[in-house]
Order: C-alpha cells, then sequence, then structure tokens
C-alpha cells in the first residue's frame, strides 16, 4: 500500500505523525519525505492543531486556504531567517581579500 492510501479526508479525521509511522512503518524522516513528494500532486493538509493530516473534501476550502496561508508565511519565515547568514558571508568576502 501507499502512504496516500493511509491519509483520509475530511478534517475531522485526520491521522497523526505518528500514526501514520505505525501503520505504514516508515521512519519519521521517511514518511515526510514522502508526503513532500505526495503534496506535489495531492493535496495534503497538516493544520497547525496538532491532528494531523487529511485530505481535505470539497467542503473544506476553507481549510485549503488556511492551510496555504500558514505554509507560506512558514516559506517567509524560513527565507529571512537565512538574512543573517547571508550577511555573514557577503561581509567574509570583503574582509578576507
Amino acid at each position: 500500500m501507499n502512504v496516500i492510501d493511509f491519509i483520509p479526508f475530511g478534517k475531522q479525521n485526520a491521522i497523526t505523525q505518528n500514526e501514520l509511522m505505525m501503520v505504514t512503518g516508515l521512519s519519521d524522516r521517511m514518511l515526510r519525505e514522502e508526503i513532500s513528494r505526495l503534496r506535489r500532486d495531492v493535496p495534503i493538509l497538516n493544520m497547525q492543531d496538532g491532528k494531523g493530516y487529511f485530505r481535505p473534501t470539497e467542503d473544506e476550502i476553507e481549510d485549503v486556504k488556511k492551510y496555504i496561508s500558514q505554509e507560506e508565511r512558514r516559506g517567509k519565515s524560513v527565507f529571512w531567517s537565512l538574512k543573517g547568514a547571508r550577511e555573514f558571508i557577503k561581509n567574509e568576502k570583503h574582509t578576507s581579500n
């Protein structure tokens, strides 16, 4: 069976990461990599409420919008967290020459 087969439809049926690891036999890292790969083609949501992964139903469009916003904020945060490292490299180029 594929990991997608264990991810239910509907927020009320969400499955936690630990539960997914148990039913699939995958490690945490392998599971996260597989979900990342699957997300390229299938919407798999994991809201910040800790309830787990689910595939949205047609009635859950607002959850999809919230998920997109959540992940865009996360992406921006990661981008900005690199600012100090970029500045360090930029300054090193000037001082090492």
